[in-house]
């Protein structure tokens, strides 16, 4: 034998697994398995030291019991060689089986890979050959299936379907149209939403006001608060900015805009009651109120920070009552 031949496999540990919703009839059943195994050894003339089974379990992840025991035989020169009937016995997962193959069946490693089955024998030119085939065919049927949803889900959306849920403003019923899919009605709650962003958008205000703005009035929205993007769209398919018009990850933060703004330093009580009566009418609190005048340069005439009570003595002061 020459040296760079790999060892001829004397020990081997067997590996059984069958999932929940298997049937014994299927020829996969623990019993099955056990025998194939070992008549396969008997004719290798290998030494089939242990079956270790997982019963019961899915192929889905490596973690499962029996296996993480069978490879540490491997690992702890117990074991030359793992044994299984199938391969979809070992994993059914391409990732899993590129991540076997490489850190434990590879030229690098002294184990070997056999599986009865598929007549693979990684001790052999042949045997790494058709488990490379195997692995590649199951990749590119994966990469394929991508593929052909990809392309569906184009050709849905150049149909006007609407894939997933749906956009805001509008709700799906169980009523089927002609194509047999979800018919959409508008959600009034959500309309009315739409029809205040459009208003505030005229109103030439930036997006983050925008979001603010709905915030405090509680206009209802899907999640915990608005989000620029959510407005973009909004006003995208209402017809008021183009695509290309859409946020970008470079765009200025909210900070960022306020810094650059002028800032004045004013300290006139009328004027600063003028500007909070505004604020008021738009709908803002009163704790809204005293941040923004600060940040707008409305100062108090002593001290830098307003405070809600002294908002509602400015509102007072212009004689609107009511608006507290």
């Amino acid at each position: 034998m020459s040296k760079a031949a790999k060892p001829q496999v004397v020990r081997a540990v067997g590996y059984v697994r069958v999932s929940t919703e298997q049937q014994s009839t299927e020829g996969v059943s623990m019993d099955a398995q056990r025998i194939k195994l070992a008549a396969h050894c008997t004719a290798q003339d290998i030494q089939l030291l242990e079956i270790i089974a997982d019963e019961g379990v899915s192929a889905k992840s490596l973690d499962r019991p029996g296996l993480q025991r069978a490879l540490k035989m491997l690992c702890n020169g117990q074991a030359d060689a793992l044994v299984v009937v199938k391969l979809d016995r070992l994993t059914r997962s391409v990732k899993d089986l590129g991540f076997l193959c490489e850190n434990y069946f590879s030229d690098r490693r002294p184990w070997s890979l056999l599986s009865v089955t598929d007549s693979i024998d990684t001790r052999s030119a042949s045997g790494k050959l058709i488990l490379n085939v195997l692995t590649s065919v199951a990749q590119w049927e994966r990469e394929a299936i991508s593929d052909r949803t990809r392309e569906a889900m184009q050709h849905l959306k150049s149909q006007g379907v609407v894939l997933g849920a749906a956009p805001y403003g509008w709700k799906h019923t169980e009523e089927l149209d002609a194509g047999g899919r979800r018919k959409l009605v508008e959600n009034p709650a959500e309309q009315a939403g739409i029809k205040r962003v459009c208003e505030l958008y005229e109103q030439d205000l930036y997006i983050w006001q925008i979001c603010e703005m709905l915030d405090a009035e509680k206009v209802p929205i899907r999640g915990t608060a608005w989000h620029r993007r959510t407005v973009y769209r909004i006003l995208h398919r209402a017809g008021f900015i183009d695509a290309e018009d859409r946020p970008r990850k470079s765009e200025p933060s909210r900070k960022q805009k306020d810094a650059k703004r002028p800032k004045m330093i004013v300290r006139d009580k009328e004027s600063a009651a003028q500007r909070a009566l505004v604020l008021r009418e738009d709908g803002r609190s009163l704790r809204w109120i005293a941040d923004r005048l600060v940040k707008e340069g409305f100062l108090p005439p002593r001290g830098d920070v307003w405070h809600a009570a002294s908002i509602l003595d400015l509102l007072r002061s212009c004689g609107r009552k009511s608006a507290a």
